[in-house]
């Protein structure tokens, strides 16, 4: 034995785990093939866990382009401090990672985006005649499962069970209006061997029109439908958890002649009213069983970016700050934060997207390997060959501040990668 081998110190395995858990998903895979002791580390709960809590403090905002039938995905960091940027810009500018872009022959209509997973179908248009199905994606693996065919009218919406750590699949159908109690909703449960669905009984008023995409919180998927389109007096606020299986309905103040959004607000499920330019009310659910809400009215300051006729609410960030995003990539694309506690804007302007699409923009993208590694989700040239990435705009200005955590940060990654490109080569000796 040489006296190099002699004075070598292996890395303990902590260290190692500590050292994977702040890498990309993509990495954590690749170096599940460097040995067997590596994939069975990287495989047990305990990483995936620590994996997911690393990947929730730096979360990244979502950007799902459409045009003509065709989708592109990007990402952005969703923390404002984590945007590399010239402080002599006003407004700040960013650059998104691009992830992948979607064929035609899908007709992508997004229905929603749920803990890391984005789904949507065919166009009612085609629906009941060349429905490929609800199609569930991980928007930057391009990894998908898609669903067996409805050939009903309807509306799919995705939960997260957080504690059985399961994806289900609701269909609200709205081909059968004679029934007052519905039995021909159907519901189909991601991962568990079975890909068939399962009709399922709401006992709420039966809802024909469902009126915006839901939202999962905490494993209790919301949804507003109403009896009647035109009626917003009816409007109703559709509980259902998504571990049980059962449904509930709430009351709702339902404005539908301004801008209507549910977002995520702290763990609660929170409803932003924007009317007209500057007011913005905010209604968060404080306790379903007992249906109280409290009410917050702010009103945004002057400017001339925000009209509510080219901009969306993408939702509410962590630090309570709403962001908005422009709908259409034509001209400048915007997106601002607004924050609720010192009630100021800040804008930050998107460069490098595809000009002249539509934009469906979500919050809170984080990696999880139990999404990557879900045995359902398979990839395919069907979606794979059309990842050419469009060219970006030249740069007008190079980053030129980066403060000091982040230098530190650098260096540890620096010397983190030189001690992994060690333990690299001398587990791969031990295997050969």
């Amino acid at each position: 034995m040489s006296t190099g081998e002699e004075n070598f110190i292996p890395i303990p395995n902590d260290l190692i785990v500590d050292i994977l858990s702040r890498l990309p998903a993509e990495s954590v895979a690749r170096c599940r093939c460097l040995s067997k002791l590596w994939e069975s580390i990287l495989h047990r709960p305990y990483f995936t866990e620590l994996f997911l809590t690393r990947s929730r403090a730096r979360p990244r905002i979502l950007f799902a382009l459409k045009r003509e039938g065709a989708s592109s995905f990007y990402s952005l960091p969703q923390r404002r401090h984590d945007l590399h940027h010239d402080k002599a810009s006003l407004p700040l500018v960013a650059y998104p990672d691009f992830h992948i872009k979607f064929p035609k022959d899908i007709y992508p209509e997004y229905n929603g985006f749920t803990s890391g997973l984005i789904y949507f179908s065919s166009t009612p248009r085609i629906s009941l005649e060349s429905q490929d199905g609800t199609v569930i994606c991980e928007p930057r693996t391009g990894q998908y499962a898609t669903l067996p065919k409805l050939l009903r009218y309807g509306k799919t919406f995705l939960g997260f069970d957080p504690i059985g750590k399961q994806f289900k699949v609701l269909f609200m159908d709205h081909t059968d209006c004679s029934t007052r109690c519905s039995d021909v909703h159907r519901i189909l449960t991601l991962g568990n061997g079975m890909m068939e669905w399962r009709k399922i009984i709401c006992s709420c008023p039966l809802f024909h029109h469902v009126r915006d995409e839901g939202i999962c919180i905490n494993g209790i998927l919301y949804f507003s439908a109403s009896q009647r389109y035109y009626l917003p007096c009816d409007v109703k606020l559709v509980c259902f958890d998504v571990r049980s299986e059962k449904f509930k309905s709430i009351d709702v103040e339902w404005d539908s002649s301004w801008y209507v959004k549910l977002v995520n607000y702290r763990g609660k499920l929170g409803m932003i009213t924007w009317k007209g330019m500057y007011e913005l009310s905010l209604s968060v659910l404080e306790d379903v069983e007992r249906q109280e809400w409290s009410k917050h009215v702010y009103t945004l300051p002057e400017n001339d970016i925000l009209d509510s006729f080219k901009y969306s609410i993408a939702g509410v960030t962590a630090t309570g700050e709403i962001v908005f995003s422009r709908i259409y990539t034509r001209g400048p694309f915007y997106v601002v934060y607004f924050s609720l506690e010192s009630n100021t804007l800040q804008s930050v302007e998107i460069r490098g997207l595809e000009s002249d699409h539509r934009v469906c923009a979500y919050v809170d993208l984080v990696e999880d390997l139990n999404v990557n590694d879900a045995r359902y989700l398979k990839s395919s040239p069907r979606l794979n060959v059309i990842t050419i990435r469009p060219k970006p705009q030249e740069r007008t200005s190079v980053p030129s501040v980066k403060n000091k955590q982040s230098t530190s940060l650098l260096v540890q990654n620096k010397q983190s990668t030189t001690l992994l490109q060690n333990k690299y080569d001398m587990l791969a000796n031990l295997d050969d």
